[in-house]
């Protein structure tokens, strides 16, 4: 019952939510038009115009996170009742959302739409946390183990991840913890898998985020995606031909392959010069 497809959560939570209440997926017909240039080369169901059932299923999607909230208070329970919560760091995270008819997609993509890509993260630990603290910084997953190796002193060693210690602890600036995240996805099968050796070839993409910008790379392909995130925050107007954003195309572009270099694992410590 966790929360993805099928949608499938008991009967019991589904009656208790007003399909009439849930939102509408953002969606305009430009959408249709991205999803074409792109639906032969990446891992996506056909797209479609959100139908009248949509509500529908994203209530379904309500009444499984509801389940998942339930049993995590389960947890949390047992923990105070046996004097466990006070010693227990929590992480309550993801790792994907859902497209309930975004842009007219559905199910986990590949894609990098922020309904897929931007995931709950909420760490608790009484006494030692903020309480309270809300951060709109940029973070990765990746971040998660640097974080615990921080919280009991230990050093990570070389890792991707940056602690969130400061953060969580009030100790450097809450919404900035780094300039820019990257997301990938690597030999993803196409939808038509099951056509044997006639199968397309899997699709490979990266994903370049800023505070302001989202980049798209789709590897081998010519066409990508490229946002103002502040202007466009639903992701409806795709930048990349647009003749005036080329050079921050290309820049973005440098930036992700600078990165896709540098992060790569330096080997032994260099204790002194060959």
């Amino acid at each position: 019952f966790d929360p993805h497809p099928a949608y499938d959560a008991p009967a019991s939570l589904v009656a208790d939510i007003d399909p009439d209440t849930m939102p509408k997926p953002p969606f305009k017909d430009s959408d249709l038009e991205i999803q074409a240039k792109l639906s032969s080369h990446v891992f996506q169901k056909k797209p479609r115009v959100p139908d009248e059932a949509q509500q529908q299923r994203t209530a379904n999607y309500y009444a499984m996170i509801k389940l998942i909230d339930q049993n995590v208070g389960r947890l949390l329970d047992e923990l105070e009742q046996t004097n466990q919560r006070k010693n227990t760091v929590i992480i309550f995270m993801s790792d994907h959302g859902q497209l309930l008819g975004d842009h007219g997609l559905e199910n986990k993509g590949c894609r990098f739409y922020e309904g897929l890509v931007r995931v709950p993260l909420i760490i608790s630990w009484p006494g030692n946390f903020e309480p309270g603290l809300r951060s709109n910084g940029l973070v990765e997953l990746t971040d998660i183990a640097p974080t615990l190796c921080d919280i009991v002193d230990i050093d990570p060693g070389w890792v991707h991840g940056q602690s969130l210690l400061p953060i969580l602890t009030g100790q450097s600036d809450r919404d900035h913890h780094r300039d820019f995240i990257r997301c990938e996805f690597y030999n993803v099968l196409d939808m038509n898998w099951n056509q044997g050796i006639d199968s397309p070839p899997p699709s490979y993409a990266t994903m370049y985020r800023t505070k302001q910008h989202k980049l798209s790379v789709y590897h081998g392909n010519d066409y990508g995606e490229l946002y103002d995130l502040e202007n466009d925050p639903n992701e409806h107007n795709n930048l990349w031909e647009n003749p005036d954003a080329q050079n921050l195309k290309t820049r973005l572009i440098k930036d992700s392959f600078d990165t896709s270099t540098i992060i790569h694992d330096p080997g032994s410590t260099r204790i002194g010069r060959f």
